[in-house]
């Protein structure tokens, strides 16, 4: 089983839709990751999340638009399934299908390198980097596919994606754990290494599950 969620907000509505059933990469902070693997999901599959959110929203080409944006932000890493993502994102894109702008699809990854760099050429759209860590050590630790791009490879593959295409900028994931990550040396250092790009910074709050081994900044922390 998948998950594919709708977030309807007053100016869009946003779905978030899923590349694998479960995810390898074992982020330690992630319930996907406790779940964990099966497979990559099928162009039909990834696709077929949007005709049936579409479908049960309403859609039709008289009305108003429903889903605005969509965002690779659920199970699984979608550079591990590269392939087939870029297939579907190219329906997505298509004037003939959902006529998608590039900016209105988000992808998210954890940090592969090569899949960075094969999006940029064959498919650019928005891009999200799950940090969640300002230095090697800690984020070793979060995200452990760290170990194989470390931050110096990740940070130049986005320097390299943002030139390529210089109408986006990229959006930077921090996850704010409890006394892991949340310090003001950590802000500090986060600034250091993302100044370089244009980039923003998504703060988000943990979402606590059974078992977690970390809890949710304070909200006074968070600010």
């Amino acid at each position: 089983a998948i998950e594919t969620v709708f977030i309807p907000e007053n100016e869009r509505g946003t779905l978030c839709i899923s590349a694998q059933v479960g995810c390898p990469l074992n982020c330690r902070f992630c319930a996907t990751a406790r779940q964990g693997f099966n497979r990559n999901l099928l162009v039909s599959e990834i696709i077929g999340q949007v005709w049936l959110a579409s479908r049960q929203l309403g859609h039709s080409p008289k009305l108003k638009r429903q889903i605005t944006n969509v965002v690779l932000m659920g199970m699984g890493e979608p550079l591990l399934n590269v392939d087939n993502v870029i297939a579907a994102i190219e329906i997505m894109l298509d004037d003939n299908a959902y006529n998608f702008g590039r900016k209105r699809v988000t992808l998210s990854t954890a940090g592969l390198v090569p899949g960075i760099d094969k999006l940029s050429t064959a498919c650019p759209v928005s891009l999200a980097v799950s940090l969640h860590a300002p230095h090697d050590e800690l984020r070793d630790l979060l995200v452990p596919i760290n170990r194989s791009y470390p931050l110096a490879e990740l940070m130049a593959a986005c320097r390299r994606y943002t030139t390529a295409n210089p109408k986006h900028e990229i959006t930077f994931e921090y996850v704010m754990l409890k006394n892991v990550n949340d310090g003001i040396a950590e802000a500090r250092a986060v600034v250091r290494l993302l100044r370089q790009l244009p980039a923003k910074v998504n703060l988000i709050p943990f979402n606590p599950w059974p078992g977690a081994p970390y809890e949710c900044s304070t909200p006074e922390r968070v600010k």
